[in-house]
């Protein structure tokens, strides 16, 4: 047991998998795992292969670190990127507010006029013409109404947010 142990650990797999890799039954990897039967040549070669393999691969980590094991360097660059799409983020979402405020007046102020024309236009364009601009002015009014407002104000508030937590997380770096 103390071989299969080793070796699986040093492979990363389970008995099946290895006795698959080096294409032999698993009966026959158990009896090499107890001591009781030798592999045969060709499956002996592919596991000294894969186990001179593995070593290799763990020297080379050692002397060349992959970038999960350069943390800072790599960290400090996820969380610079994160607050910078944090802060294009936040542009976006003012300019969204600030052009669905916009346009809330602007049709409110249409809607309103529409209101006071009813009685100072002629009869054909109070039935044609006003009717028409009131619904166009309602629906923009009620795509951009305060509620959607606040929706883009809570995104913005919840970005300031992570932004300030992405800089604290920055600092301790």
């Amino acid at each position: 047991m103390k071989r299969e142990k080793k070796t699986g650990d040093l492979l990363g797999f389970q008995q099946e998998e290895i006795a698959t890799l080096l294409g032999i039954k698993p009966g026959l990897w158990s009896m090499y795992v107890l001591g009781k039967r030798l592999l045969p040549s060709a499956a002996q070669l592919r596991l000294v292969k894969m186990e001179v393999f593995v070593e290799q691969q763990k020297i080379k980590r050692e002397n060349n670190p992959s970038p999960r094991q350069q943390p800072e360097l790599n960290e400090r660059k996820y969380w610079e990127d994160r607050l910078n799409l944090n802060q294009i983020n936040q542009y976006r979402i003012t300019a969204k507010l600030k052009k669905c405020q916009e346009k809330y007046e602007c049709a409110r102020n249409g809607f309103e006029l529409t209101d006071f024309l009813e009685d100072e236009v002629e009869k054909e364009i109070k039935d044609k013409v006003l009717p028409h601009l009131k619904d166009r002015t309602q629906d923009v009014m009620q795509k951009n109404s305060p509620h959607q407002q606040e929706q883009y104000e809570f995104k913005l508030q919840l970005l300031q947010y992570e932004e300030k937590h992405l800089k604290k997380k920055l600092s301790a770096l």
